[in-house]
C-alpha cells in the first residue's frame, strides 16, 4: 500500500517503533525564536517513497502505519494523515486549517515561535498526528493498533463528514475547525501551562492555571464535584453546561477553551445552523441557539460582559492566538495544491454543479498549481465534471480539455475527484460541462493567470 505524504518543512522528529520511558514534554525556556524558517507549505500529495527521499531524518514511519493510511501532509511539524478513500480536498481542507491556526496571518512563518518550536520537540510524536480515518471499523482497528509502543495512538482523529470543504462560509458548523483547535489547545497548555494549563485531577494535581478558574466560575462548580445520578448539577446562572458526564473536568476543559475561543474570534455568531442541516434550515445565530444549552454565550462582547477573565486571556495577555476564522483556505494561490468540493443541487429552477455550495463562480487558478475537485457526494452520482476550453450551448459540441486532467473513482463514490495541473500550456479560460446531462456548469468559469 502507497502513503501519500503532504510535504512542508524541516525536522519533524517522528520517534521510530523503539520503546522509550514516558516523560512528561518541557517547553524550553531559551528557545523563543524560530532560527531557521520553515519551508513554505504546498500541500502536495507524495508517496512514502518519496516523502522518504525528501525526509531522511524523519522517523516513526515503519511502525506498521501504512497498514492504515495511505495519504499524508506535515504541515509546520503536525502530520495529518489519512485512511484509503478519504477525499484528498478534505485532506487538503484540514491541513490548510491548521496551518491557518498556527499561523493566521498567512505569511508562511508560524506566529508563535514557542508553539512551533513545540512541535518540532515532540519526539514522541504524541503532539503531532491528526489522522482522518474512513470507517468505524477502521477508526477502531487503529485505536487498538500499538506498532511497538504507543506513541501514535493519542491523535486528533476525523471522521467521515467531519472535513467539511466549503461549509464555514455557507453557514454550517465546520467540526474539522472544532477538533484540529483542540489539538492547537493541547500546544497551548504545554507551552503556556500557567494560563492554559491542564492540571491532572485525577494524579491528584490541585493547582490551577488562568484557564481552569475562569472555567470554574463559568460552571458554577469546581473540579471537587462530581455527577449526580449521571446528570452535571449546575446553578441557575452558569453560562457553561456542558452535560456530557463522560467529560470530566480535564476535558471540560478542552472544550471550555474551544467554546470562549470561538466566540471571541466571531465563529459561533457567523454560523446559521448545525453539521449537516440544510441551508434552508439555518438562520442568523442558528448555530448559537443550538448550543445554547452547554454554551449561553455567542458574541466578543458578550464574554467581555460576562465572563472577563477568558476575554482577558484571549485579548489582553500577549498571546499570539488566532483571531481570524479558520476557512480552510491558507495561502490562497500562493500555495500550489488546493482542494474543492462539488454538489448538484437546483438552483433558480434547475439542476447545476456547484463548488465549495457556490453555484455561480468564476474561480482563478494560477499557472504551476494543481486543483482537486471532489465528487464524493451521492448527488454527483452518473454526472461527471469536466473541463472544455470552448464555450458552446451543447454538450454535443464540447471538446474535452485533458491537458495536465486526471479523474479517479466513480463520481458520487467516496474518493473520487478529477485533478488538473495549470500549466504554460492551459488556455486563459477553462469552462464546466457534464458530457450526461446539458447545462450543469454553465454559470462556472475558470481563469488562469501566471
Amino acid at each position: 500500500m502507497k502513503l501519500i505524504i503532504f510535504t512542508i518543512i524541516t525536522s519533524a522528529m517522528l520517534i521510530g517503533c523503539e520503546t522509550k520511558n514516558k516523560s512528561s514534554y518541557q517547553p524550553q525556556k531559551t528557545q523563543v525564536n524560530i532560527k531557521k524558517l520553515p519551508e513554505k507549505p504546498s500541500f502536495q500529495p507524495m508517496s512514502l517513497e518519496e516523502y522518504k527521499a525528501a525526509y531522511p531524518e524523519l522517523l516513526g514511519l515503519n511502525c506498521g502505519i501504512e497498514k492504515f493510511f495511505d495519504s499524508y501532509i506535515n504541515v509546520f511539524g503536525v502530520t495529518i494523515a489519512a485512511m484509503p478513500n478519504t477525499p484528498i480536498p478534505e485532506i487538503i481542507h484540514s491541513a490548510k486549517i491548521y496551518a491557518q491556526l498556527l499561523d493566521n496571518n498567512e505569511d508562511f512563518i508560524p506566529d508563535d515561535p514557542k508553539i512551533y518550536n513545540y512541535h518540532q520537540n515532540d519526539r514522541k510524536g504524541r503532539n503531532s498526528l491528526i489522522v482522518l480515518v474512513d470507517t468505524k471499523a477502521l477508526d477502531n482497528e487503529w485505536i487498538s493498533f500499538k506498532p511497538g509502543q504507543r506513541f501514535w495512538v493519542p491523535a486528533q482523529a476525523l471522521r467521515p463528514g467531519h472535513s467539511g470543504v466549503g461549509h464555514s462560509r455557507d453557514g454550517e458548523m465546520d467540526i474539522a475547525v472544532e477538533e484540529l483547535f483542540h489539538k492547537y489547545g493541547k500546544s497551548l497548555q504545554h507551552v503556556y501551562p500557567k494560563d492554559f494549563g491542564l492540571p491532572d485531577h485525577e494524579a491528584g494535581e490541585t493547582w490551577s492555571s488562568t484557564l481552569s478558574e475562569a472555567m470554574d466560575s463559568a460552571r458554577g462548580i469546581n473540579r471537587n464535584v462530581k455527577p449526580v445520578n449521571g446528570k452535571w448539577i449546575y446553578p441557575q446562572n452558569a453560562w457553561y453546561t456542558y452535560d456530557d458526564t463522560s467529560c470530566e473536568w480535564g476535558c471540560q476543559i478542552d472544550e471550555y477553551l474551544w467554546h470562549i475561543w470561538g466566540t471571541n474570534i466571531g465563529y459561533y455568531q457567523s454560523l446559521t445552523r448545525a453539521p449537516g442541516r440544510p441551508k434552508n434550515e439555518g438562520k442568523p445565530g442558528g448555530w448559537c441557539d443550538n448550543i445554547g444549552r452547554e454554551w449561553k454565550i455567542c458574541s466578543k462582547e458578550k464574554l467581555k460582559e460576562v465572563d472577563f477573565p477568558s476575554f482577558n486571556l484571549l485579548n489582553n495577555k500577549g498571546y499570539k492566538l488566532p483571531t481570524r476564522i479558520p476557512y480552510g483556505e491558507y495561502g490562497k494561490n500562493n500555495v500550489e495544491y488546493h482542494g474543492y468540493e462539488i454538489d448538484v443541487a437546483f438552483h433558480g429552477g434547475a439542476r447545476k454543479f456547484s463548488i465549495n455550495r457556490k453555484p455561480n463562480l468564476k474561480l482563478t487558478l494560477k499557472r504551476g498549481n494543481t486543483y482537486y475537485f471532489d465528487q464524493s457526494l451521492e448527488n454527483n452520482s452518473g454526472l461527471s465534471f469536466r473541463f472544455s476550453a470552448t464555450k458552446a450551448g451543447d454538450n454535443i459540441e464540447r471538446k474535452e480539455y485533458r491537458n495536465g486532467v486526471t479523474t479517479k473513482g466513480i463520481p458520487g463514490e467516496r474518493g473520487s475527484y478529477i485533478r488538473i495541473t495549470i500549466d504554460s500550456n492551459t488556455p486563459e479560460k477553462l469552462y464546466i460541462y457534464c458530457p450526461e446531462e446539458t447545462g450543469l456548469g454553465k454559470n462556472i468559469g475558470l481563469l488562469t493567470k501566471d
